[in-house]
């Protein structure tokens, strides 16, 4: 297990004790990662408490037909974009009906990418009852590291979304 692999695992494993705690469940909507952010806390004992599904849309029709992404969002500024990750995270929480859900939608290489989007450009959505925003980012390394890492970083927007909504219930 590579060392951002153990960095998730950490991070899933507080996801699903916060989550617990508070009640709150997730769901993930996946494209460059495949299916890793919702296998990692999986993973942990426990999550089937919390994690109520993902989908794994990896071509633009699917992200359409599953998750709701307007083709128009495709057809313009296509599947690696801020918006496409924000319509990919609310698609999936309303789909699974959960309180969060994160999208990741990226070039994780070693092909794909534009000069405006290189390789390891990532967009990563989280949709939470107050809203959904993305943000972009851009991991170095080969496909399986950037790919790790978007993991990690999935795994992190879902605990942050947890923590907060485990304190705005306990208020």
């Amino acid at each position: 297990m590579s060392e951002l692999e153990k960095a998730a695992a950490q991070v899933a494993a507080q996801l699903v004790s916060c989550a617990t705690e508070a009640g709150v469940t997730v769901a993930t909507a996946e494209s460059c990662t495949a299916g890793m952010v919702a296998s990692t806390i999986a993973g942990i004992p426990g999550a089937s408490e919390v994690l109520r599904g993902g989908a794994v849309t990896y071509v633009d029709d699917i992200k359409h037909k599953v998750l709701g992404v307007r083709q128009e969002t495709l057809d313009t500024v296509g599947a690696v974009s801020h918006d496409c990750a924000c319509q990919m995270a609310a698609g999936a929480r309303a789909l699974f009906e959960t309180d969060c859900a994160v999208s990741v939608t990226g070039f994780a290489g070693p092909g794909g990418g534009t000069a405006e989007e290189p390789v390891g450009t990532v967009y990563l959505g989280i949709a939470t009852p107050e809203g959904v925003r993305a943000e972009r980012c851009h991991f170095e390394g080969d496909r399986t590291a950037v790919r790790e890492t978007a993991c990690l970083r999935a795994c992190e927007l879902l605990l942050e979304a947890a923590q907060k909504i485990r304190t705005e219930r306990a208020a």
